[in-house]
């Protein structure tokens, strides 16, 4: 399975938010890993609001794992091709 993996850092304060694109799956799992060693709490979403799987304008599936702490900081996603 492949996965097109891209990173956004809302951060604190608009300066410091960034996107991060065509992150390597061991890139992506070591920012969760280290972001939950950190005290942030991942949260997996693959289903829409209405239960139906989340999916990219073409139609792949879908993955986002949120990074919440006091608020959201940062957001993952997995475009499986």
């Amino acid at each position: 399975m492949r996965f097109r993996i891209n990173h956004q850092f809302f951060g604190p304060v608009p300066e410091a938010r960034y996107t991060g694109t065509e992150l390597s799956e061991d890139q992506a799992y070591r920012l969760i890993g280290a972001n939950t060693v950190a005290g942030f709490e991942p949260i997996v979403h693959t289903l829409t609001a209405t239960g139906e799987r989340m999916r990219t304008p073409d139609g792949q599936p879908l993955t986002v794992v949120a990074l919440h702490g006091t608020q959201l900081m940062s957001a993952i996603w997995f475009e499986q091709h």
